[in-house]
């Protein structure tokens, strides 16, 4: 149930104007034929990331991000953004690049592909492009985008299977929209000026209204709100990790 002060800042998100569009997680993918959403089959792994191709880790921040992107301080800065979504959310999946050429999107995958990892992540490297072109924080952007991917790795490593008996997965994504707004919430407190804003506007901005497809993300008001959830856990109620994954699974199985 929202409060009047999640309506308030929700509404507030919407004053904000970042130019540029992508399909965060969104767009479905000739090669990707039986994912749903951004989460990977692993029958399609091979075809969006083939086998052989490294991933990478991020526990220090001072790893490479493979494939680069081709501007090597931005790799810099994203290992270290990496290792703390990491260190956050408690997961440690690879992490690479992948052509998206086809349909902009980032993927979260169960498919390990290191020894020890919680799972793979993609990011598209055309999405990664449309984001850092946005005017407003495209840092954050692309943080926003990699907390949801992780938050998709979370559920995989605790068995949060909130799509049980679901025709679509709303209400996965809505969940990973929340740890979005977690991980947003938590740099909130380590630094005021964070603008935690524009992850709640970017998932409010790539909701939609495809009721009927099961790949459905939640509209756009039920995005921009589980971000806000999230981040008022992190940045108000300061919960623990543990304590967000039990709210959040309450919270996205009344949706």
């Amino acid at each position: 149930m929202l409060t009047r002060r999640d309506v308030v800042v929700a509404g507030a998100l919407l004053i904000l104007s970042i130019d540029g569009k992508a399909s965060c997680c969104r767009a479905q993918s000739a090669r990707a034929p039986r994912s749903r959403g951004c989460h990977l089959a692993d029958a399609d792994l091979a075809a969006i990331y083939p086998i052989g191709k490294a991933t990478a880790r991020f526990v220090s921040g001072d790893e490479p991000v493979i494939d680069k992107s081709g501007d090597a301080d931005f790799d810099l800065a994203l290992a270290q953004t990496l290792a703390k979504i990491s260190d956050r959310l408690g997961v440690i999946p690879g992490f690479a690049y992948y052509d998206d050429s086809d349909s902009m999107n980032a993927y979260a995958s169960p498919r390990v592909r290191l020894s020890n990892a919680d799972g793979t992540v993609l990011m598209g490297i055309n999405l990664l492009r449309t984001l850092r072109a946005m005017h407003d924080a495209p840092d954050v952007a692309v943080a926003g985008v990699c907390s949801h991917e992780f938050g998709h790795i979370l559920q995989f490593k605790h068995g949060l299977d909130v799509d049980a008996d679901q025709p679509t997965v709303k209400r996965s994504e809505l969940q990973a929209d929340y740890f979005a707004g977690y991980f947003a919430g938590l740099r909130k407190r380590e630094r005021a000026s964070y603008p935690a804003a524009v992850v709640a506007l970017i998932q409010h901005d790539y909701g939609d209204t495809a009721f009927w497809n099961p790949a459905h993300h939640g509209t756009p008001e039920e995005r921009g709100a589980a971000v806000v959830k999230g981040f008022e856990a992190a940045f108000r109620d300061n919960k623990a990790i543990s304590d967000a994954i039990q709210e959040s699974t309450s919270y996205v199985s009344t949706l």
